[in-house]
């Protein structure tokens, strides 16, 4: 939904720093040679005038008619058959697969300082990953055998990271258990929005905020300028990344136990009436469409066409217990893990389950390979390739170990996205969020980090 960029909230020269005037060292830049400044005027991130709607979308154009970037729930890119597998765990670990070679080992990428909770691609040859150790951080996918290389480290907050997401422009959102959804700048680190509904208003006069809610675990970016985001307040909302404003109001789709939570759960609305959003995902109908999982045992599968009211047009039970994730594994198919330690496979124009599958542990998630295989993340620490079409797997009972702990993630690579083409060229810089409230932020997460650090070095059995 392009409006017209946001007010500028930097003005066209670089204003002065407190710090600095105390320097007497100090000596200002020319507006006319401060590089930088320039090129955040050009971004957008500075300025007198906002952009017009003609040269806001300009902002996202690319050389490739379709790209995944401006719109990742293309139907060829959804369901096109992928060259590498991405999987991260429990042990600190980013791994890549060979979809074409066995499932051949690629590359390791290690520097996460805890469990690494989603990993996706990003610009074709980078990786985007975020993890309990309060940074999300930016891969270079490289060369078979070749230790995976770092580019650059984000740090957050001091609270897990769950959930991230690539966006236009050379941007991320991310979302974890301080209740923020951040819009970041993967050029600079510059938190772009910080996006603070969830923890603070909410539906029933805000009463999963007083009762401490909030926490978000997933952040899905629809389509161009628009991103979704599901919380533990029972909530799913739209948002404009480049106001950081919601659009329409926040939605309920997920509607608890209701009596069958038990004694002990009767009279707590966020389990009796109401369930806490896991996992989004797209549904490969062009953003306008895409489906959540809750901890109620339910699916529900959302129409976004119109993103001032986006509704549920469609639910069911899942599982015995809660649904942890949900993806999309063909033209009409969604698998869901559940907490009762089965893989489904549901047709989720009908709502029918088509097929299921025992897991040993309990499945994190699930990426499709083809039109009936998929790739399943499992507790056990396996990676498991499984023909559901068959019930068959297909590289050895119960797939193979692929890191030493549970794995939280698996996603899909393709080789031809990869193409610059298919990429914006300039860094989209539209904020609200100037660097001093961005600075005290990748502080907290600093200062937490080393505590635990100090702790664990201290720590004696």
């Amino acid at each position: 939904m392009f409006r017209g960029g946001p007010q500028p909230i930097n003005p066209l020269a670089r204003p002065l720093r407190n710090e600095d005037a105390c320097n007497l060292r100090f000596k200002p830049v020319p507006p006319e040679v401060d590089e930088d400044w320039l090129e955040l005027i050009r971004c957008g991130g500075a300025g007198e005038v906002a952009d017009t709607k003609e040269e806001q979308l300009a902002r996202y154009a690319t050389e490739a008619e379709k790209s995944p970037e401006a719109n990742p729930d293309l139907t060829e890119f959804m369901l096109s058959k992928p060259d590498v597998i991405v999987t991260c765990s429990m042990d600190y670990l980013i791994k890549t697969w060979d979809v074409n070679d066995s499932y051949r080992s690629l590359q390791v990428f290690e520097g996460h300082l805890n469990f690494v909770n989603v990993v996706v691609p990003c610009r074709g040859d980078n990786l985007l990953s975020c993890s309990d150790d309060y940074t999300c951080r930016l891969w270079k996918l490289g060369d078979t055998g070749s230790p995976g290389e770092l580019l650059m480290t984000y740090w957050i907050h001091g609270f897990p990271i769950k959930s991230v997401c690539e966006l236009p422009g050379q941007r991320a959102a991310c979302g974890g258990q301080d209740k923020i959804v951040r819009i970041f700048s993967l050029v600079t680190g510059h938190t772009l929005h910080r996006i603070t509904d969830h923890g603070v208003c909410g539906p029933e006069d805000s009463y999963f905020q007083k009762q401490g809610c909030g926490a978000i675990w997933s952040v899905l970016h629809l389509r161009g300028n628009i991103i979704v985001s599901g919380s533990e307040d029972a909530t799913v909302r739209v948002w404009d990344i480049d106001t950081g404003k919601a659009l329409g109001s926040a939605q309920i789709g997920h509607l608890g136990w209701g009596e069958e939570i038990g004694a002990t759960g009767l009279g707590w609305k966020l389990s009796e009436r109401f369930g806490a959003v896991w996992k989004l995902c797209h549904l490969g109908k062009d953003g306008n469409q895409f489906a959540s999982c809750s901890y109620d045992r339910t699916i529900c599968i959302w129409d976004a066409s119109d993103l001032e009211n986006v509704r549920v047009i469609r639910s069911w039970k899942a599982a015995e217990n809660g649904v942890l994730n949900v993806s999309l594994v063909g033209k009409c198919h969604i698998a869901s893990c559940g907490s009762d330690k089965e893989v489904k496979i549901w047709n989720f124009e009908t709502g029918e389950l088509v097929h299921k599958t025992q897991m040993r542990g309990i499945a994190s998630a699930v990426a499709m390979i083809d039109e009936h295989v998929i790739a399943i993340a499992g507790g056990d620490a396996t990676l498991r390739i499984y023909d559901w079409s068959k019930g068959k797997d297909l590289t050895g009972k119960h797939g193979f170990y692929a890191h030493d702990m549970t794995l939280r993630s698996v996603a899909k690579l393709r080789h031809s996205d990869q193409a610059q083409s298919n990429w914006t060229t300039c860094p989209i810089m539209y904020q609200s969020c100037k660097w001093p409230e961005c600075e005290a932020d990748s502080i907290v997460a600093l200062e937490q980090m080393r505590r635990v650090m100090k702790n664990s070095l201290d720590f004696q059995f």
